[in-house]
């Protein structure tokens, strides 16, 4: 199958999250390393329900703290600022916490995310023990996958957006502490689909890089069409595709895109690379076997990560 490659090759560029920070340090993280707690909720683990997939049941949980909704008409905010997490905050009479960006507030709520499985072979060591796996429910902002369109997913933007800025921001101290140090493999058999390990990249390697250790990541291509995990094959795509993420709005007024078809979502970043231009993405029908150029501004964020 040739590569299909979406859209323009010219940048969009980015509605950073950063617009809502304040005290932000020359590594993309809180100056000084330290990030306030006991301003947001601390929700910690807790399973909301489940979902049923070919008849096996996923756990959904939520755990950690994000920017997404807008702010009820009926609900009032406080003129005072705070700085919350490294936002800039500002409380609502419903005793909730809201981020103000452009003319508009967006809710800081709890993050969906639903558990791919309690055994990840995150580096393909059977000896090595499984972890919890999660992956998050909607695309909560949208990122480049790399400005300049040069970069493995080691060294990309993405990567560090979510190993710095998001990990610091979404969760508290506790909530951190909890969330594994995982082992990314990053070379092309543990990458690409299971039914081609060579579908994409036409044997060429040259875009496959050493494992990162990261806490929060992007999933592959391979992981986001396993079927034990709850997913279709790489090619499959229509309403009701579990890998289907709706846009937050939050996320929307950043400049992520959300597709105006009922049941399809926005479309969002793999962390498996095709080339010096392209990495693969999930499309607003679910459908996994397509790429797209990595200087795209309005893709999406799905973030993944490990609990013990």
């Amino acid at each position: 199958m040739k590569k299909t490659i979406i859209g323009l090759f010219a940048a969009l560029f980015f509605v950073s999250i950063a617009g809502c920070k304040i005290n932000v340090g020359s590594s993309g993280g809180q100056q000084g390393g330290s990030v306030p707690t006991g301003n947001f909720k601390q929700t910690g683990y807790i399973k909301t329900g489940t979902q049923n997939i070919n008849g096996t049941n996923y756990d959904l949980v939520t755990f950690g703290n994000f920017p997404q909704s807008e702010k009820d008409s009926n609900v009032t905010v406080s003129t005072t600022a705070t700085n919350v997490n490294g936002f800039t905050c500002y409380k609502g009479d419903d005793d909730e916490w809201y981020v103000n960006f452009g003319s508009k507030y967006y809710k800081v709520e709890p993050i969906k995310w639903r558990v791919l499985t309690t055994n990840y072979d995150h580096d393909g060591n059977a000896s090595t023990p499984g972890k919890k796996l999660l992956l998050a429910e909607n695309i909560l902002i949208n990122k480049p996958y790399d400005y300049y369109a040069s970069d493995s997913y080691a060294d990309s933007p993405i990567r560090n957006y979510l190993t710095d800025d998001f990990f610091t921001t979404a969760f508290t101290q506790a909530e951190q502490a909890a969330i594994a140090t995982t082992t990314v493999v990053n070379n092309a058999e543990r990458t690409n689909p299971d039914s081609n390990a060579t579908l994409w990249n036409d044997g060429d390697n040259s875009w496959a890089c050493d494992p990162t250790e990261d806490k929060i990541f992007l999933l592959s291509e391979q992981e986001a069409t396993k079927a034990d995990y709850g997913f279709a094959a790489y090619d499959a795509s229509g309403i009701g595709n579990t890998r289907i993420r709706m846009t937050t709005a939050f996320a929307k007024a950043n400049g992520a895109f959300q597709s105006s078809t009922a049941g399809y979502g926005g479309s969002w970043w793999l962390r498996s690379c095709d080339d010096s231009i392209s990495a693969r993405i999930v499309d607003i029908n679910g459908n996994a076997s397509i790429c797209g150029t990595k200087d795209f501004g309005y893709r999406g964020v799905v973030p993944a990560l490990c609990l013990e």
